[in-house]
């Protein structure tokens, strides 16, 4: 596995950031990578799925590229009074990305995950854009918006009062749903997690209101990195059989 740190300025954002990419060893050249985007949490940066989990090892088995970037403590959001990190992802960070490693734009070659602020960032993206992947993996996410007064003490850096009501479920419910319901989504939390209740709401609806193809696991665990580092397999074994069922291997 290669393990690349590329800091570069960004215009959105008028500032240098890290962008931490694991590569297999098996690259071809006329055959681009299939690739995650992992999205971190709030008070994380990039690098803790690097930092804190197995992640590159078990890699090596799946010959994903992954990217993580840096998102600050943005929910994914141009935010009200801070910098635009919606529009530096979408229109920075994944486009640029693909110039600069040899990653597939297919969508069948690319997924999207995330844990806590990153699961609402993972599954923000592919309500936005589901025409952009064919899987989508949420851990332990923040589903309802209404909770950010008692996670963030700066939450108006994000939001001008009010915190939008049923954020995700109206960009659910306006997505094209025939491209919807050709992703594959994989929502797991642990049984402790004070998240639970909201993910149970949100995994029915969209199992029920909007006939999604989703696959929930929850088992004993907590909002924390010993329950993320757990499921990590279970995760990546499930993003196989994905990349199977659209037709391509698991080693490319």
């Amino acid at each position: 596995m290669t393990l690349l740190n590329l800091t570069r300025a960004w215009p959105a954002l008028q500032e240098q950031t890290t962008t931490h990419v694991i590569l297999p060893n098996n690259i071809q050249s006329d055959h681009p990578l299939q690739v995650l985007w992992l999205f971190h949490g709030l008070g994380d940066s990039g690098n803790g799925w690097i930092r804190k989990t197995n992640l590159e090892v078990l890699t090596k088995y799946t010959n994903l590229a992954v990217i993580t970037p840096e998102m600050g403590r943005s929910f994914y959001m141009n935010m009200a009074n801070g910098l635009p990190y919606w529009d530096y992802l979408t229109k920075e960070v994944i486009p640029e990305m693909r110039k600069l490693l040899p990653l597939s734009a297919n969508p069948k070659d690319n997924f999207v995950g995330g844990v806590s602020m990153g699961g609402f960032g993972a599954l923000k993206l592919v309500f936005t854009h589901p025409n952009w992947f064919s899987a989508a993996i949420a851990i332990s996410s923040v589903v309802d918006l209404s909770i950010l007064p008692e996670l963030m003490p700066d939450w108006r850096g994000i939001f001008n009062d009010p915190i939008p009501k049923h954020y995700l479920e109206k960009l659910a419910s306006q997505a094209p749903q025939s491209s919807l319901k050709k992703i594959r989504f994989y929502d797991c939390i642990g049984d402790q997690d004070f998240l639970k209740a909201d993910n149970d709401s949100f995994v029915t609806y969209m199992k029920t209101r909007l006939n999604l193809n989703v696959t929930y696991k929850t088992s004993p665990g907590d909002h924390d990195w010993l329950y993320w580092q757990s499921v990590l397999p279970d995760v990546l074994t499930w993003l196989l059989k994905a990349r199977l069922d659209n037709g391509r291997s698991v080693l490319n």
